[in-house]
C-alpha cells in the first residue's frame, strides 16, 4: 500500500493555532490544548494511507473538487487527494458546530477577493 504525503495548508495551520489560542488563552489550559491539537494532527496523519476512505463533500463547489471530510475531536477536516502526486492537502480545520457551508462558503469569497 502507498504512502501519501501529507500537506497542511497555511489556512489549516492558522485554523490549528487558534484551536491551540483559544484553549490555552480562552480556556487557560495550556496542557491540554497541546494535547488536542497533537491529537488533531495525529488523526491528519493517518490520511498518510487510504485518504479516500471519507467521503467527498456533497455540496457544490467542494464536490466537484474532490475536498473530503473527516472528524478529528470535535473538528471537520477538509482535504483533497492530488492522487498523481499521492499528495493530501489539508485545507480546513472546523468545529464542528459551527455553521460549515457558511464558513465554508467565507473562505472562498475571502480566497476569490483581491
Amino acid at each position: 500500500m502507498e504512502q501519501y504525503n501529507i500537506i497542511i495548508t497555511p489556512d489549516a495551520e492558522d485554523d490549528l493555532n487558534e484551536i491551540d489560542d483559544y484553549i490555552t488563552y480562552v480556556l487557560l489550559a495550556p496542557s491540554i490544548a497541546k494535547e488536542y491539537v497533537s491529537s488533531i494532527k495525529q488523526k491528519l496523519l493517518s490520511l498518510e494511507k487510504s485518504p479516500q476512505r471519507y467521503r467527498l463533500v456533497e455540496d457544490e463547489p467542494w464536490y466537484s473538487r474532490g475536498v473530503r471530510r473527516m472528524n478529528a475531536r470535535n473538528f471537520a477536516v477538509f482535504y483533497s487527494v492530488l492522487e498523481e502526486y499521492k499528495e493530501v492537502y489539508i485545507q480546513n480545520v472546523i468545529y464542528q458546530k459551527r455553521d460549515l457551508n457558511r464558513i465554508l462558503m467565507d473562505i472562498e469569497q475571502m480566497r476569490n477577493d483581491p
